[in-house]
This record gives C-alpha cells, sequence and structure tokens, in this order.
C-alpha cells in the first residue's frame, strides 16, 4: 500500500540571492510527493488547474508518484512566492493566488483509502480534513504554513488533535503557542494529542520531539540555491522512510528525520524540484547516514512512546 500525501501543485515564483525564477513546477504535492516516492510507492491526492500542462508534471511522474488522485480541473494553479534575503535569514513566502484550491474538494482514490501511512502536506486545514474522513491510516503527519495559522487557525486546531506528528517550523512554533523556547512549544502541541514534533530549523537543522526527549540533526553541509519545498521534501522522506521501514519506534523516527534531512538537502541544492527528482536512493542514503551519525538527544527518556 503506498503512502499518501495531500498536497496541491503550484506554480512557485522565487526570488533567491541566487537568482530570480518565475513559473517554476512546485506546490507541496510535488516536492513531498517525489521525496516520498524516493523510498517506496506514494500516491499524490492534489489539484492543478487547466494552465499546468502535462510535460511540466514530468518530473512528479518520473518519480514514480500514483497521479490518479490528480483532479485536473478548469482555472488558475495555484501561485505561490518566496522571497530570501542574503545568506537566507530572513524569508517572505505566501500564497498568492490559491486558484483552483480555493474550492477543492479532495477525492482519496478508492484503491488506497487503506493507506497506514499519510502525508497531509501543507494546503488549506479543511481539505486536510476532508481528505482525513475519507483515510484510516496508522500515521498521519501533518504540515503547514504561517499563512493557514493567520487566516484559519481554529480549522488547523483541530487537525492538530487528529494528527500522530506535526511539522513546524520554530516561528510557526511561537506563532501557534506563544512559547518560544523549542521543546516547550513542541510540548505544548503534545498535550492536544500528537505523539511527536519535527521542529524546522532551517539552517540549523531539525528537531524530533516527544514527551520524554528531544532528538537534534545538523542541516546537511550545502551552499542552497533556492529553500522553496525543504520543509515539504522533509516531511515525504519521513512518511516514505516510515513506511518502507514499517517501523515507528525510537529507531524508525530517528532513521526517518535523517531521510527527510537529506531529501531536504536536494530540494535546496537547484530552483525548483529538480535536484530532489534527480537524486538516488543511494546519494539519500549516503547523507542520512552522515547526518544521523552527528545527531543527539537533548533530554533524556525515550523518543517515542505508542499509544
Amino acid at each position: 500500500m503506498p503512502v499518501v500525501i495531500v498536497g496541491p501543485l503550484a506554480f512557485d515564483d522565487v526570488h533567491a540571492p541566487a537568482g530570480r525564477r518565475s513559473g517554476l513546477l512546485g506546490g507541496s504535492g510535488a516536492y513531498a510527493g517525489i521525496a516520498a516516492a524516493k523510498h517506496g510507492p506514494a500516491a499524490l491526492v492534489s489539484i492543478a488547474g487547466s494552465d499546468l500542462d502535462d510535460e511540466l508534471l514530468e518530473p512528479v511522474r518520473g518519480a514514480g508518484v500514483d497521479l490518479a488522485g490528480l483532479q485536473r480541473v478548469s482555472g488558475r494553479t495555484l501561485r505561490w512566492t518566496g522571497s530570501y534575503s542574503e545568506g537566507l535569514t530572513e524569508s517572505a513566502v505566501r500564497n498568492a493566488d490559491l486558484g483552483v484550491v480555493d474550492r477543492w474538494d479532495p477525492v482519496v482514490p478508492e484503491a488506497v483509502r487503506d493507506a497506514r501511512q499519510v502525508l497531509l502536506a501543507n494546503t488549506d486545514p479543511g481539505v486536510q480534513a476532508r481528505a482525513l474522513d475519507q483515510l484510516r491510516p496508522d500515521l498521519v503527519l501533518l504540515d503547514t504554513m504561517d499563512q493557514w495559522i493567520r487566516e484559519r487557525r481554529r480549522a488547523f486546531e483541530a487537525m492538530i488533535t487528529r494528527a500522530t506528528i506535526v511539522s513546524l517550523n520554530e516561528g510557526e512554533l511561537v506563532q501557534l503557542t506563544g512559547e518560544r523556547d523549542l521543546v516547550a512549544a513542541a510540548r505544548l502541541l503534545i498535550g492536544r494529542g500528537p505523539r511527536a514534533v519535527v521542529a524546522k530549523r532551517g539552517a540549523n537543522g531539525a528537531t524530533l520531539i516527544t514527551s520524554g526527549a528531544a532528538y537534534a540533526l545538523p542541516a546537511y553541509p550545502i551552499m542552497p540555491i533556492d529553500p522553496t519545498g525543504a520543509g515539504d521534501a522533509l516531511a515525504g522522506a519521513f512518511v516514505g522512510r516510515l513506511a518502507r521501514t514499517g517501523r515507528a519506534d525510537e529507531p524508525g523516527l530517528r532513521e526517518a528525520l535523517a531521510a527527510g534531512m537529506a531529501a531536504a538537502s536536494f530540494a535546496v541544492a537547484s530552483f525548483g524540484v529538480d535536484a530532489l527528482a534527480a537524486a538516488t536512493i543511494g546519494e539519500l542514503e549516503a547523507r542520512a547516514a552522515w547526518l544521523a551519525e552527528r545527531g543527539g538527544t537533548a533530554e533524556a527518556g525515550r523518543l517515542y512512546e505508542g499509544r
């Protein structure tokens, strides 16, 4: 049974120190789907407008992502913009034009409704809820962005209670909890139902936090070209790795975080999805192994406790 990823496709407009690009294939569905498919079968539940042609979809299709759940409808594909400062220390990202996402009613293909692992990638929390209603997973990874927290906070907070793992960056954790201490903020969310939080920390790596421990990994040392999609790739590879190993115990979650960080390092290595799509599983695993050797727990106690 494939991993199911719920997330839109998009046209990305990016302004970074390395240059400007417009109309790149992007969206959380593209980055997460490609990253998940590196580890095994992946099915994408997504939407795109009539302005996104089949040729642009080739990186997703070529990665082996099942596109039976892609709705192609009349209208404009989501337009996303990202602007990054010199040194990539600051960013301004937003959904500039929701297009067809604004009326998206996701339909999960019957063939994948028994998927055991599901990624609800960055999109409207109402869409995430309607997709999850059609599924019966053992594990749900929930992602979002600050815009949805501002505009649809109540709906997103309702989704937190249905998630197994929540993936957020440091700013989003503060936005949701008002708590600036990373671990304390994550544990406030864990108190609402999830088992763990993946705190994305940009150039400082990522930390997996539960009620008992915090496990941190650095970022892979690479000169980033375009940070867009790094978090989506992390989440996709994380879920894909869990499905591949069939384990969600402490070692399994640590492996999944390393796999996610490895995928993120390829996502930032080019404008758009090209570097991620070209990465081999051998290259991904080599980077994941390098990262795992440098990981460590910040607190004593078990990293993961099943319900």
